[in-house]
């Protein structure tokens, strides 16, 4: 081989190389800010759920904070957990006909209900 030939092979390597670490560190950057954005999103959560829902479901949404029957919901059960985004989502929305679960449609936008819905999540935790 040429040293003009090997020349060029390691430049080659080298990019190749530059390009794989750029590559690299653009993926780790936005995996950064997706998990400070998840981690944003948790807090606004709890303080939107110590604002609307701390009241009849309790600090840890064991349902116990509130005396009415029938009871609020514990959030952190299976029966609770188990159930699709959507629905818990609606129920934010809208209320729950036949309990104390008020509709908190006038109060939350559809952000502030994902970030409810994601500490509700976290609390099963």
């Amino acid at each position: 081989m040429s040293s003009r030939l090997i020349g060029l092979s390691l430049l080659l390597l080298l990019a190749l190389s530059c390009v794989t670490t750029l590559v690299h560190a653009a993926s780790e950057q936005k995996g950064s800010e997706k998990a400070l954005r998840d981690y944003y999103d948790l807090q606004e959560g709890k303080r939107l759920y110590e604002q609307y829902c701390r009241f009849c479901h309790g600090d840890q949404g064991k349902g116990k904070a509130y005396d009415v029957t029938p009871p609020p919901a514990d959030l952190t059960s299976p029966a609770v957990q188990k159930k699709p985004d959507a629905e818990l989502t609606k129920t934010i929305h809208g209320g729950e006909r036949g309990t104390a679960m008020g509709a908190w449609n006038w109060a939350l936008s559809e952000k502030d209900k994902q970030n409810v819905l994601q500490y509700i999540r976290w609390l099963a935790r």
